[in-house]
């Protein structure tokens, strides 16, 4: 099953702000690690606290220093 990846606005954004090669990073390391059951429950990725509600996305992902 091919999944897609859909941005909000204010993600795109962020993600143009970041430096060169941190920004690559991000976009390979989405593609890497969210290519095979993205759903499951991983070290670098979990399912966010559904009774906070400042969350924009049911998942995070860690790439680094960085929540995806």
């Amino acid at each position: 099953m091919a999944y897609t990846f859909e941005y909000a606005d204010d993600a795109i954004e962020h993600i143009r702000k970041l430096p060169a090669d941190r920004r690559a990073a991000v976009m390979d390391q989405r593609e890497a690690r969210l290519a095979h059951q993205p759903t499951v429950r991983a070290r670098n990725r979990k399912p966010m606290d559904p009774d906070k509600k400042l969350y924009v996305a049911p998942w995070e992902l860690r790439l680094g220093d960085l929540r995806v």
